[in-house]
């Protein structure tokens, strides 16, 4: 049993206390017939129940139509995704979310997934047929800090992918699997990228998108929530760091001070490309991912979708007792206005006589 009152606890218990003392006081000085007032007083309570709106909770099932498949989107979001060599001077990530979105709307009533890498791997977003909270969840994607950044592999999501792969296979195991790589593959740590083969005969469909140019670009520091400068400190400038060559701008920097220069490894997004079996594209902005990649037709399922929980409410049961005291009360009410004029010829006719 659940209770969801309309007017909130204090406001029921307000409520209540008034059409309380509203009964109690002509009770007690005796105002009309006691019994009538005791019976208000558990109408009052009766509304009190009803107010309070009791439920039981109830596990639905649900049918819903699903296409039957599986998209992941793997989104390398490494520091180096910043850099700003993308359709005539955008980060990356930029462009990578403009084509996530893109690539969705080609999926009507699939599962979408996210899995992000940097430093580590996880899933960002588990599969779900809800496009919003995708969209949502690209929205918030952003590059890793370079303070906070040990290095990445561009193969860091193999174990994720896998491990999430397994897990939904069992469940659909009838659905296709589509998986989408997104990244520049820049390999900033010193040991070559694992292969993917292995994963290969467990795709069906996807493609690789690759983000950058061969001249590179710099990379904006990305910048924590609620971030502040202190007074009189210029944008992106560390605490203590004097105006001069390099100073006054956010872009992250080599040892040397001067701006780090990120440049895109095709040759590596073709590896990983080659190990999936799917084709590897350049994106640049200028054209849309319709062009690189158009998604096959899927066919739709019905699927039982259990352990929603809805509330059967049954206010309307003190309710029709409220109600009929109502109807009660009326009832005095007549026959108590019959009784007054029937007494008025009588009260006219004594004054006569008088």
């Amino acid at each position: 049993m659940t209770f969801n009152p309309l007017f909130g606890w204090f406001g029921l218990v307000f409520v209540v206390a008034a059409l309380l003392t509203l009964c109690i006081i002509p009770c007690v000085r005796g105002d009309g017939p006691r019994w009538r007032w005791f019976a208000r007083m558990g109408v009052v309570a009766v509304l009190a129940l009803a107010l309070a709106r009791p439920g039981i909770p109830v596990k639905s099932t649900t049918e819903e139509y699903e296409t039957a498949a599986d998209v992941y989107f793997v989104v390398d979001t490494t520091t180096s995704m910043a850099a700003e060599d993308y359709d005539e001077g955008k980060p990356r990530l930029d462009g990578v979310k403009k084509d996530m979105l893109a690539l969705a709307k080609q999926f009507p009533g699939t599962r979408l997934s996210i899995i992000t890498f940097a430093s580590t791997a996880s899933t960002a977003m588990p599969l779900t047929t809800d496009h919003a909270a995708f969209a949502s969840a690209v929205d918030v994607l952003s590059p890793e800090m370079s303070l906070n950044s040990n290095g990445s592999s561009i193969t860091e999501a193999g174990a994720e992918l896998d491990k999430r792969m397994k897990s939904n296979q069992e469940d659909r195991p009838d659905n296709k699997t589509v998986v989408f790589y997104f990244g520049d593959g820049e390999q900033t740590i010193d040991r070559a990228p694992d292969s993917w083969a292995s994963l290969a005969p467990r795709i069906d469909e996807g493609a690789v998108f690759g983000y950058g140019t061969a001249q590179g670009g710099k990379m904006k520091e990305p910048r924590p929530f609620g971030y502040d400068q202190a007074p009189g400190q210029e944008s992106g400038q560390a605490p203590g760091q004097e105006s001069g060559l390099g100073a006054g701008d956010d872009y992250v920097r080599d040892a040397q001070g001067n701006p780090g220069i990120s440049t895109i490894d095709e040759s590596n997004l073709k590896s990983i490309a080659s190990d999936l079996g799917v084709g590897y594209h350049h994106r640049d902005g200028q054209t849309d991912i319709a062009s690189a990649y158009t998604a096959p037709k899927y066919e739709q399922t019905l699927v039982k979708k259990d352990g929603r929980i809805t509330v059967d409410e049954y206010f309307w049961v003190p309710l029709i007792l409220v109600f009929g005291w109502i109807v009660v009360e009326m009832v005095f009410g007549v026959r108590e206005l019959i009784r007054l004029r029937s007494l008025r010829p009588q009260s006219r006719l004594a004054g006569g006589r008088s």
